[in-house]
């Protein structure tokens, strides 16, 4: 197993069993480095996104910061239903940049058809 994988593979349990650790989420997110992809994304984020509106920010500013790094924005197969209703749930109380990231996150995923 090479080094980083060896680094992220206890994280990642860890965080399957605590998945609104937004701490957590965050080493696990910055452990993976160059590897960060909108899966990523999903699994450190989505848990803290479903559970409070500081998780929906920390997840849609996730996506902001992963597009404007590589151009990989939110891409309809990383969200279902539960997150974008979340999402749209926590938006109202969310101001300034974090409003608008969820926005943005959520209108882009809304154009999926379920």
């Amino acid at each position: 197993m090479e080094r980083r994988e060896r680094k992220i593979a206890p994280l990642r349990q860890n965080l399957k069993q605590d998945q609104t650790n937004l701490e957590l989420a965050d080493r696990y997110w910055s452990t993976v480095g160059s590897g960060q992809s909108g899966r990523i994304v999903r699994d450190a984020y989505r848990g803290a996104a479903l559970a409070s509106s500081a998780g929906a920010a920390t997840f849609a500013r996730a996506y902001r910061d992963l597009c404007l790094r590589t151009g990989e924005g939110p891409r309809n197969v990383h969200f279902d239903e539960e997150l974008i209703e979340a999402l749209k749930t926590y938006l109202p109380l969310l101001t300034a940049n974090d409003h608008s990231d969820v926005d943005w996150c959520s209108t882009l995923a809304c154009q999926r058809e379920f």
